[in-house]
């Protein structure tokens, strides 16, 4: 490992090179710490740039437990320090689109959703060798890991969670984990969704459907699949100049070169972002005061509780009611 961190750091201009995580944290000229080692490693590591006054950004999940997440959270608080989580799609310009215009009431109230993130299993580095096939060191292949990101999407979009049921498979021959998952919740606020992921697919696809009362609202993360004309559109019946905000106005495209956007499907080019730049500058106006926290512990507890939730309902074949308890613990199912 520490030829490797060397190599990293010669690549990249890195001056300093440690061999242990705690070596590194106790670096004085150390302000910001970003964990992003196995799921089974961040409260360690966490807890450790705690001690030393870090201010953490820890990739999601915060951990594997209910309890340590907890505990994480707590030691953040007692210190003053900034944790914040790495829920990237947080940032993305569809997303930011969608919450715009659900804060601004064009979709009235947003009772129904669906989601699809489907991706081909090779994209993970290193293949069986990564932790994310080791179920003690990631904590479930699929639902804990991708499958968050759609779970924080949704809970920072309509609220919390109230009840999971789940099913998941392995589709796979070449692992025993779950690579198929399909999760049918209710939302606090009385939305009832269903969200899927599926981990054995061929292509990378991400959208994300919203059906409210005035409106409805397709979108997608960082890609456009053949069955979606642009990044967000949005189904109005009133006349979109008059009825979406003038910021967003200006994003979007009429379908005909010489007359103006019409009711209807209405197609949102929001500007491009970089997400990752975009979270760890929001980490950095959070260390300095100059922002709020935009994806605090509570929020990965959150995630990581419907996920413990969601393996209850598969392995006790129910609906589970959320909240559940902090010390309750379910392993991810193995086939």
């Amino acid at each position: 490992m520490p030829a490797a961190a060397g190599a990293a750091a010669a690549e990249f201009g890195i001056p300093n090179v440690a061999s242990t995580a705690e070596a590194a944290i106790a670096d004085n000229d150390v302000e910001g710490v970003l964990v992003a080692s196995p799921n089974a490693f961040h409260r360690e590591q966490v807890e450790c740039a705690l001690e030393y006054g870090r201010h953490v950004l820890c990739e999601k999940p915060i951990a594997l437990s209910l309890a340590d997440a907890k505990a994480m959270a707590a030691a953040a608080a007692a210190a003053g320090l900034v944790l914040q989580l790495g829920f990237h799609h947080r940032f993305s310009a569809e997303h930011l689109c969608a919450k715009r215009l659900i804060h601004a009431g064009i979709l009235g109230d947003v009772r129904a959703y669906s989601g699809v993130i489907s991706e081909p299993l090779d994209v993970i580095p290193g293949g069986p060798r990564n932790y994310r096939f080791n179920p003690s060191e990631g904590g479930g292949l699929t639902l804990v890991d991708v499958g968050q990101h759609r779970i924080d999407q949704i809970r920072d979009l309509l609220g919390d969670f109230a009840t999971v049921t789940c099913e998941m498979s392995s589709v796979l021959d070449s692992h025993r984990m779950d690579d198929c998952v399909v999760l049918s919740a209710a939302m606090k606020s009385g939305a009832l969704g269903s969200l899927s992921w599926h981990r054995f697919a061929r292509a990378f696809t991400s959208p994300l459907m919203l059906y409210g009362t005035k409106a409805t609202l397709g979108c997608s993360a960082f890609i456009a699949a053949p069955f979606q004309s642009a990044p967000v559109s949005v189904f109005l019946e009133d006349d979109p100049t008059t009825v979406l905000p003038p910021d967003v106005v200006a994003w979007t495209r009429p379908s005909r070169w010489w007359g103006d956007v019409e009711p209807g499907w209405v197609d949102i080019w929001p500007p491009r972002r970089k997400t990752f730049e975009d979270q760890y500058r929001a980490f950095f106006d959070a260390i300095a005061g100059d922002g709020p926290l935009r994806a605090s512990a509570e929020d990965g507890y959150k995630a990581l509780e419907v996920v413990q939730a969601a393996y209850r309902s598969f392995g006790e074949r129910r609906s589970v009611r959320l909240p559940i308890p902090a010390q309750s613990h379910w392993d991810p199912p193995s086939w």
